[in-house]
């Protein structure tokens, strides 16, 4: 266990806020975490300052100010293939049971610990022939906050993977799991982040995985930028498909569009995209018609019961935002969702006034409320 005092944690958002926290505590198991429960509880004889905020790699985090109390980080690091023996999934049926029904179907249980990066578990399968997270790879951040935000990309949810959620409860001490269908899965949403946010710390995450192939192509260009994989190749059907060749077309397509937060400080996506009645994707596209032609189709997707998804990098680009400048800060250039520190020393103020600006600018031509992603604090 590693505790820091007066921590500067630039290192520990993606967006390089330059803040600090009071107290920062890092533990490597469990069982560390259990002790930092009876601390933070009043049964050790060393306490801890408050308030107390869990974080992954922050990169999905804006510090609006220095954080006064204890910020603890998972350090908690490990992937191993679940046999059944040892482990508790399902109340009546034995975890030999639920390993082989998965076997059967050429699934299997894979767990891995909440400190360890998302895509170096993206990698870990695609070497191993394993589909599932290919088309998440390339998202920054762990394990554990993959299952607290529920990242999605390419047609694809962390939810649509995870079998069951391990956590340790903060209210009795105690270690628990979910299954997927327990955790309040949402779009970017889950219990984690709302009725029982603050409740839980997430250790380890126990993902589905298949080792028969299960390609999600049908979002958006994937499926023509997985063509285009083959024809570079010199293999011209899909019996050459594998996990690793969609995970690399994946990275390319982000590479191609969103910043590398090493080196121009973001938090990725800044806004989620808006689900609206069918009504309002109307007005949308009457407005879009007037400016583009009567043909012109508004992208969209269906999320049902008469709702539509619109993307909201559109709705930002289409307010001539791609690109802006204000101040240390502004949106950048080749993606209109993200929000970025230009300079590397925009302070949270300045990051804030992007944000109300891009909110205000769609509202005001879409009659739409753009909502963050991005958790601030």
């Amino acid at each position: 266990m590693k505790t820091s005092h007066n921590m500067d944690l630039r290192a520990w958002n993606t967006f390089g806020m330059k803040v600090s926290c009071a107290c920062f505590v890092e533990y490597g198991t469990v069982e560390e975490l259990e002790e930092l429960w009876k601390m933070r509880h009043g049964m050790s004889p060393d306490g801890l300052p408050s308030p107390f905020l869990h974080i992954g790699k922050g990169s999905n985090l804006l510090f609006t100010k220095d954080f006064p109390g204890t910020v603890f980080h998972s350090d908690i690091r490990f992937i191993s293939v679940l046999e059944g023996a040892g482990h508790q999934y399902q109340a009546g049926v034995s975890a030999a049971e639920i390993c082989a029904d998965l076997a059967a179907d050429g699934k299997m249980l894979v767990e891995a610990g909440a400190g360890v990066l998302w895509d170096d578990f993206c990698l870990w399968c695609a070497e191993r022939g394993l589909w599932g997270p290919e088309n998440l790879s390339g998202i920054p951040g762990e394990v554990g906050a993959a299952a607290v935000q529920n990242i999605g990309a390419y047609g694809v949810e962390a939810k649509d993977i995870i079998f069951q959620v391990k956590c340790f409860d903060c209210v009795t001490g105690r270690r628990v799991a979910f299954k997927a269908s327990e955790c309040g899965y949402g779009y970017r949403d889950s219990m984690f982040k709302d009725s029982a946010k603050g409740r839980y710390v997430v250790t380890s995450v126990v993902f589905t995985l298949s080792s028969v192939p299960v390609p999600r192509l049908d979002y958006g260009h994937v499926k023509e930028a997985v063509n285009a994989a083959f024809e570079t190749a010199g293999n011209h059907t899909e019996a050459g498909l594998s996990s690793m060749l969609v995970r690399n077309v994946i990275l390319s397509i982000r590479n191609a569009k969103l910043p590398d937060p090493a080196v121009i400080g973001s938090a990725g996506s800044f806004f989620k995209n808006p689900v609206i009645p069918r009504s309002d994707y109307e007005r949308i596209a009457s407005v879009a018609r007037i400016e583009h032609g009567a043909d012109y189709e508004v992208p969209h997707y269906d999320a049902g019961s008469g709702f539509i998804k619109v993307p909201a990098a559109w709705l930002l680009d289409q307010c001539g935002l791609k690109g802006l400048v204000a101040g240390n800060a502004g949106i950048y250039e080749k993606q209109p969702l993200v929000i970025v520190n230009l300079t590397g020393n925009a302070s949270p103020s300045e990051i804030l006034a992007v944000e109300a600006m891009a909110v205000k600018a769609v509202y005001e031509k879409f009659g739409v409320t753009l909502h963050p992603e991005v958790e601030h604090v």
